[in-house]
């Protein structure tokens, strides 16, 4: 596979997606509608425990939902609406794996919806600081967790979009099965520890989760290896 043409394809779906409407706004709304979530609806969300929070943790509850099914949407439609148009005929013909497009468009979306988190969580530790609550060693370590619990939603989210991207034949199938299947996907991880096969540990979720993207992608790939374009 040559590695030429996986770097054309990478980058020519990190512009698009990066250019897209879509993600413009995103990166300017994000940031915007979680901050103002926190200025006017801390004292009344998550059953009052939105007042103790600080900007930076109750922006990166409110992220991780949202961002996860903007970047399950983007991916899926986005594959749906290219095989519509017969796009894929043309990319086949290129000397890469056709699993090297699902790849692509996933580590695309990934990237641009985890910037756009990023910033907002940013956004929101300024915020602490000029309220004059500056983080400390303790919310640095959680803030990090959250990050690190977000990101996992947002690969597992994509994933499944994708997934659900090259499965569904119209853009409206991949809609509902993503917000009524891929949204659920969260939770898988979270069954051993419920269940009480594995303990009740952070980096046990991390582990699951990402060997859950993985297991997603693969599916994807495969699916898509197989369609017929």
């Amino acid at each position: 596979m040559p590695r030429s043409a996986t770097r054309i394809l990478l980058r020519d779906e990190l512009i698009g997606f990066a250019r897209s409407k879509v993600m413009l706004l995103l990166w300017v709304i994000l940031p915007v509608t979680t901050l103002a979530g926190f200025l006017l609806l801390r004292d009344h969300a998550f059953g009052g425990a939105g007042a103790r929070m600080g900007a930076t943790a109750f922006m990166s509850l409110l992220e991780s939902s949202f961002a996860g099914a903007v970047a399950a949407l983007m991916i899926g439609v986005d594959i749906v609406s290219e095989r519509n148009r017969n796009v894929y005929t043309l990319l086949v013909i290129r000397p890469l794996r056709r699993e090297t497009i699902i790849l692509a468009k996933f580590l695309a979306v990934f990237s641009c919806v985890a910037i756009a988190c990023v910033v907002s969580l940013l956004l929101g530790t300024a915020v602490d600081i000029a309220r004059g609550t500056p983080p400390t060693a303790a919310n640095l370590h959680d803030t990090g967790k959250a990050l690190v619990s977000m990101i996992a939603v947002i690969a597992m989210s994509t994933a499944a979009g994708a997934l659900f991207g090259v499965l569904a034949r119209s853009i409206l199938v991949a809609v509902i099965l993503v917000l009524y299947v891929g949204q659920n996907a969260a939770v898988i991880p979270m069954l051993p520890v419920a269940l009480g096969v594995l303990p009740h540990r952070f980096w046990w979720f991390m582990v699951i989760s990402f060997a859950l993207v993985a297991l997603l992608l693969w599916l994807a790939c495969r699916a898509f290896r197989r369609a017929q374009l």
